[in-house]
């Protein structure tokens, strides 16, 4: 009777001891970390905002659009961005929590790259990548889109190339907002000539009237344009790659928020994991550009002499 006594009072003790803890394992395990910003960084239901940058009109992988009603009425220009990036982009941070976008435009993009470094931008969409110690961004890993440099000839004096020697004693045009000739310009014969335009009417323009022989360019950003200005069946683009740059997404290093980036990617990546889809959701945008476009008269120029 004795032995059970203490063997009672030893499994009460026992209890008293171990109740505590398990209650307290418990308790730990109902109050998860809450990874998703709950009232900053954009977060549902706030008045905070999350700033967010990139390419103000380089078609097909983005442009912005001006709230003309709210430019007229307070002067204030506000952008929402469109394109092969903007509904990916939109989503990820909506699964995130986040859907209060400030929507930066930049008619220089350097600006926005600035913004970042100094951490008064928080998201940058369409970047390349540069040494993070110089640009303060903290990049996406993988990349999420490549964006393929070549060469773009007349349809009636097509350049097909096996190697860039064979641009020897030629002369092309470049777009300015592309940044194509710091990457190019080392790896192209000396006696190659290059002309800096800006923008794709004046590319293009250059390339068909015969003041250049060839354009480097993005396929993607060449096919879409011509298409805006009617002058697709003008021109012949060559299939053999010079320089290929990959697109990221970056946080800058000095945002608060980007505490939120690994969650952010988790749901952004995934979605370009699919090539051939994300091929397909490139050509909608292209369509998307051309119909805006629809309107726009076709480019004129003055064929040189023989193609």
């Amino acid at each position: 009777m004795k032995r059970i006594k203490i063997l009672s009072l030893f499994l009460v003790i026992l209890c008293l001891l171990t109740t505590p803890a398990l209650a307290q394992r418990k308790k730990i395990q109902k109050a998860p970390e809450k990874p998703y910003p709950t009232g900053d960084c954009g977060a549902k239901k706030t008045y905070t905002f999350l700033r967010v940058s990139g390419f103000k009109e380089y078609p097909p992988f983005s442009w912005a659009v001006l709230d003309e009603a709210t430019f007229k009425a307070t002067g204030q220009r506000k952008y929402t961005f469109e394109g092969f990036i903007a509904d990916p982009l939109k989503q990820a941070l909506d699964a995130t929590n986040i859907s209060n976008l400030r929507e930066m435009a930049f008619d220089d993009y350097d600006e926005a790259k600035k913004l970042a470094l100094h951490g008064q931008m928080d998201l940058l969409f369409t970047t390349y990548y540069q040494d993070e110690a110089k640009s303060g961004q903290d990049y996406i890993y993988p990349s999420y889109f490549g964006n393929p440099f070549v060469v773009i000839s007349r349809k009636t004096k097509p350049i097909t190339i096996q190697d860039v020697s064979d641009l020897s004693g030629l002369k092309g045009v470049v777009r300015r907002e592309e940044g194509v000739e710091t990457l190019v310009k080392g790896i192209l014969p000396t006696d190659t000539k290059l002309d800096i335009v800006d923008g794709p009417e004046a590319a293009l323009r250059a390339l068909l009237s015969g003041e250049a022989d060839f354009m480097i360019s993005s396929p993607y950003a060449t096919i879409a344009e011509a298409r805006r200005f009617k002058v697709l069946q003008d021109i012949h683009v060559d299939k053999k790659m010079i320089r290929h740059i990959q697109f990221f997404a970056s946080f800058s290093k000095l945002s608060p928020c980007r505490k939120y980036k690994n969650f952010f990617a988790e749901k952004f990546s995934p979605q370009f994991a699919d090539k051939a889809e994300s091929e397909k959701r490139m050509q909608k945008s292209i369509d998307m550009w051309a119909d805006l476009h629809k309107d726009t008269p076709k480019l004129e120029f003055t064929p040189p002499e023989g193609g």
